[in-house]
């Protein structure tokens, strides 16, 4: 039996007046890809920047690996842990983002090391895991080359490894594709398949429904920062029980 990795409880965030969430309850089985969809601003993003901590929630928890994260409990009551410790936690949480985010004056190599030899890492250890790490990601051998030599599929395929460079337990990824020419969308997404066939744990938000059914253990349908439908992908994506869901599958197919 596969156990959660992931337990988000009464999650509820607002900007301003805006209430992004409203109390959301999910896990995320070990092993296993979660896939948000939704349309704008039914809080994927937000939810999935809650997870690593980019945003700090204004009710509820993200629980990861048995770890609250961001907070602590202190006399029965959750408090916010001092900053190198969420440090230390999102180092175990990669997250990929709609735009590439790679120093443009750093090498691949560089931009890939970075973090581990920041965490401690020798340099001689960091650089030979990126290698095998672009390797992974169809990128052998571009170790020297600089982000402005390579095309936008590239250069997120870079961005997974740097990611994946602190080996960590879970990976979140923001509309990963919806950057790129759709040319490119197709060598992103091959990298994403082989980590779930590889059992990483993921939890996507994208808008591309033939992958999600393809990858996907569980589809989460949101709206207005509520979950108001989720299930195995055919369920979700080929038989929507509620009515928006329809209405959203229908409108991006």
């Amino acid at each position: 039996m596969s156990r959660p990795l992931v337990r988000v409880r009464g999650l509820t965030k607002s900007f301003g007046a805006h209430p992004a969430l409203r109390g959301i309850d999910l896990d995320v089985n070990e092993g296993e890809v979660t896939v948000l969809l939704g349309p704008s601003g039914s809080g994927k993003s937000t939810l999935l920047r809650t997870v690593n901590h980019i945003e700090k929630p204004d009710a509820g928890f993200v629980e990861v690996d048995g770890d609250i994260i961001g907070y602590r409990h202190v006399g029965g009551r959750l408090r916010e842990r001092p900053s190198r410790e969420i440090a230390a936690q999102r180092a175990r949480i990669g997250m990929v983002f709609q735009q590439f985010n790679l120093f443009g004056h750093q090498t691949v190599a560089q931009n890939i090391i970075e973090g581990p030899v920041a965490a401690g890492e020798s340099r001689r250890d960091a650089l030979r895991h990126a290698s095998e790490l672009l390797e992974r990601v169809g990128l052998a051998g571009r170790e020297g080359s600089y982000p402005r030599q390579l095309s936008g599929g590239q250069q997120q395929r870079v961005a997974i490894a740097r990611a994946l460079a602190q080996r960590p337990s879970l990976m979140l990824f923001d509309e990963p594709t919806s950057a790129l020419d759709p040319e490119l969308v197709g060598e992103v997404l091959s990298v994403i398949r082989d980590l779930a066939a590889d059992g990483m744990t993921m939890l996507i938000v994208t808008h591309e429904l033939g992958f999600a059914r393809e990858v996907a253990d569980t589809v989460v349908f949101l709206e207005d920062g509520r979950i108001v439908e989720s299930g195995p992908p055919d369920d979700v994506l080929l038989s929507p029980v509620n009515e928006r869901t329809r209405s959203f599958v229908s409108a991006v197919l």
